[in-house]
Parts: structure tokens; sequence; C-alpha cells
């Protein structure tokens, strides 16, 4: 009987060292993901787009948070490509800002397709890459409007590409925890 208990004792204690162990379990919330992250505020605003995120496990989330960063830049394409069609302005450097970004911006989302792929197949190095490629682009956007600071529209760009980097970001800790999942 002795041997028993410290059977049941041992399990018991081996159990709840994994269970501690473990970054994530189908059981957490969306918000215990979300607080895992360097935004979790946006994390949520962005996952809640999606019915599906409220009973996700943190890979469905990860994949979840690629697609709102990238209907995020879709967004800013379809900014970006509103502003350029619709602009007035004699400013080259202007006009040059807004053709760099909408090409940066076309560029993030493809690495967000291939972000996809990666999470997808929890090639989380590839994941990784494809998410650091993307916010890259969105630096690149950035730095080419530099010269254009006059321009109402380029705080609002410049917003819009920060917020796609913040999501960027949130990706990355998503990703992470899904990797820490997989012993």
């Amino acid at each position: 009987m002795a041997s028993m208990f410290c059977f049941v004792a041992f399990l018991s204690l081996s159990i709840s060292v994994c269970a501690a162990q473990a970054p994530w379990n189908a059981s957490q919330s969306l918000t215990t993901a979300c607080n895992q992250t360097p935004s979790p505020d946006l994390c949520i605003k962005h996952l809640l787009k999606f019915n599906e995120s409220l009973t996700a496990d943190i890979h469905l989330l990860t994949g979840l948070m690629v697609r709102a960063a990238a209907q995020y830049a879709t967004e800013t394409a379809e900014k970006v490509f509103g502003e350029q069609h619709g602009a007035l302005s004699a400013d080259p450097v202007y006009e040059t800002c807004l053709h760099d970004c909408s090409e940066s911006v076309e560029d993030a989302i493809q690495q967000l397709d291939d972000t996809t792929k990666a999470v997808d197949m929890r090639a989380f190095k590839d994941v990784e890459d494809w998410v650091g490629a993307a916010v890259a682009d969105a630096s690149t956007c950035n730095e080419s409007c530099k010269g254009a600071n006059g321009e109402p529209q380029i705080k609002q760009l410049s917003d819009m590409t920060a917020e796609f980097a913040e999501l960027c970001k949130v990706i990355l800790a998503l990703s992470k925890l899904d990797a820490q999942g997989q012993h």
C-alpha cells in the first residue's frame, strides 16, 4: 500500500512539473496568449476579428495573427494605392514615397503568405525569417517617405506601418509559444 501511495505521489508530482513547464495548452484563453506578447491589446483587437480565435490553440492563434497582419497590410496597400492614384502633389519626393511604399507593402504581403506556409509546417525558423523580411519591407516604406514629411498622409502611413510592425512582433511571440509547446 505504501509503494502504491509513493507511486501515485510521484506520478502526481511528475504531472505537475510537466504542466508547469508547458507554456501553452488548448484550455488557455486568447487573453492569456496575447498577454504573453509585446502588444496584448493589439493582439486581442486583431484576433477577435476571427470567431475561431475564442477556442483556438496557440498554433491556430499564430496562423490567425498572420492572417490579421496580412489583412492589415492589405488595408495599408489600399490606402497607399488610393493616395498614389489620387495624389495631386507636385512633390516628387512624395510621389516616390507612395510608389516605394506600395511596392514595399506588396512585398510584405508576399512575405506573410510565405509565413502562413511556415506556420502550417511549424517551421519556426522560417517564420522568423519571413516575418523579419515583412518588417524590413515596412521599414523600407518609412525610409522612403522621410523627405516627404510635409504631406499629412505621411503621418498616417507611418502610423500604419508601425502598427504592422507591432503585429509582426506579436506573430513572432505567438510562434515562439507554439515552438515551446513542441517537446
